[in-house]
């Protein structure tokens, strides 16, 4: 019982944490995109090699070892961060598609020709999945566009995606789902999430949400620092405007720089937000000050602590 209404919370987005008190019923100035937005996104990620690049089980190797000097090494330093970096890349954040099936011709001398739908698909090798097209003839008689769940299941009987299943899986969905999120496998589930689904897809988006609000409510934003779903995360926060539980974790953490970032993409999400406009100070105390205006005087007193202080970006993130 505990399992099930843990479930239900989490379904219903019930577990979200404060929002903030000034909040915008405007969207975003800025698209994810934007080359400013995602610099900010990009350095509150952060940068941990470690993390990155963490040991997976793999069949034992012979393993290789190099003689260089110190020139080949700074290379070597630098190749290994670009690659990281690369790895870190953001997934696509995307509108949900709209609802495809329209009636194409309604043909009641067909009708109870057949006991089950008929698909039609063009198979053509000149023709992308998005734009390919895919019909169904009804039992009715009815012909109409293939539906986004027909379109992927065609597509993919014909252009198998690798990972990729006919079906989604059962950790994407109901009990299963909520289990993978209590043992806090929350990356696992987005990866799977990435395979299986269209970025633009009900799925896709359901999916990340849930692991979202999740990760909010539970304050376990680190499983996600320095992975590529992070910046996913920040901006989900940023447009829901539910802003105070990652900004208390940055401070808690020390985390003073990507604090002061994550103020920033405020003001440039919500240029013309009451609260970007009484913002006047800078850096620092500007964190303290945004806090003050949402009335967190918990945080505000947290980030007057932290002025003098805070862990400084390492060169790699920036």
């Amino acid at each position: 019982m505990a399992n099930r209404s843990w479930l239900l919370k989490l379904a219903v987005g019930g577990l979200s944490r404060a929002s903030c008190r000034y909040k915008s019923t405007q969207p975003p100035a800025k698209s994810v995109t934007d080359e400013q937005v995602q610099k900010l996104l990009t350095r509150m990620t952060g940068l941990d090699l470690d993390k990155v690049f963490k040991t997976r089980r793999e069949p034992l190797s012979q393993p290789l070892y190099k003689l260089v000097d110190e020139h080949q090494l700074k290379k070597s330093q630098m190749e290994t961060v670009q690659r990281a970096r690369e790895l870190l890349k953001m997934p696509p954040v995307l509108p949900q598609r709209k609802e495809k099936g329209e009636l194409i011709q309604d043909d009641t001398k067909l009708a109870g020709l057949e006991d089950t739908n008929v698909v039609f698909t063009d198979i053509s090798q000149t023709e992308s999945n998005s734009s390919r097209r895919i019909v169904v003839r009804e039992k009715n008689g009815n012909l109409r566009g293939a539906t986004w769940d027909e379109r992927d299941r065609m597509c993919q009987i014909y252009f198998p995606a690798l990972g990729r299943q006919l079906t989604l899986p059962a950790m994407l969905q109901g009990n299963d789902l909520a289990r993978l999120l209590k043992e806090q496998r929350h990356k696992e589930v987005l990866e799977r999430a990435n395979i299986q689904c269209e970025p633009d897809s009900k799925d896709y988006i359901r999916v990340h949400h849930m692991v979202y609000d999740d990760i909010d409510q539970r304050g376990l934003y680190d499983l996600l620092r320095s992975t590529r779903h992070f910046g996913g995360l920040l901006w989900y926060l940023m447009t829901r405007q539910l802003l105070k539980g990652i900004l208390e974790e940055m401070l808690e953490k020390n985390l003073m720089e990507d604090a002061i970032d994550l103020v920033g993409l405020f003001k440039l999400c919500y240029p013309d937000h009451e609260l970007s406009k009484n913002l006047t100070k800078a850096g620092k105390k500007c964190v303290q000050e945004f806090c003050e205006h949402q009335g967190w005087t918990d945080l505000a007193a947290l980030a007057s602590t932290k002025i003098d202080g805070g862990e400084p970006r390492s060169a790699q993130a920036q």
